[in-house]
């Protein structure tokens, strides 16, 4: 897991998990109502890059910053984010974990009055996850992320032709960034 804080928003931590091997998606799925102030749950086949999520986590910082949020809460508005559309529920439908999902991201926003305790962060997320632990990095990211299915959801024309991930985590961070200018 990676905890993180964003420079430019100091009171705010992020807390990034990947699991493989997970085995009961559609169970978390069955409790997302329960689960979805505390946590979100993303399918990193859309996933490409930390520079991707840590990107679409900026954009729903600055969403918060100047009252533009479309969501309850900034789990959920972090989904929203990392969309290339403005409609919610199909950026859940896309981005969220389906039912056989065997892979997860596990994000939650922490503001400065939450004592991130990072071991009981980690037991509670286990405890609703039943799947591996992997550190959260490219690496892994590179592993589970589907090019086709990336180039499907957010319109890469053909004639795009990135030299390598790099170059199609960039086009993706363009993407969230420049949504809804």
């Amino acid at each position: 897991m990676v905890v993180s804080i964003i420079p430019q928003f100091p009171d705010i931590k992020v807390s990034l998990a990947l699991f493989e091997q997970v085995k009961n998606a559609k169970e978390i799925r069955s409790k997302m109502s329960e689960l979805s102030t505390s946590f979100a749950f993303i399918d990193p086949r859309l996933v490409c890059s930390g520079e991707q999520m840590y990107s679409a986590i900026y954009k729903t910082l600055i969403e918060v910053k100047y009252n533009k949020m479309r969501t309850r809460n900034l789990n959920s508005e972090c989904v929203l984010c990392l969309s290339p559309t403005s409609n919610i529920s199909d950026a859940f439908l896309k981005f969220g974990i389906k039912d056989d999902s065997s892979q997860l991201i596990c994000l939650k926003f922490h503001t400065n009055t939450d004592d991130v305790d990072e071991e009981q962060l980690r037991t509670i997320m286990t405890s609703i996850v039943k799947g591996q632990e992997i550190e959260f990095n490219d690496d892994n990211l590179s592993r589970f992320y589907d090019e086709a299915l990336i180039r499907k959801i957010y319109k890469l024309s053909d004639d795009f032709k990135p030299q390598d991930v790099n170059g199609l985590s960039r086009a993706l961070v363009d993407a969230i960034q420049l949504r809804g200018v």
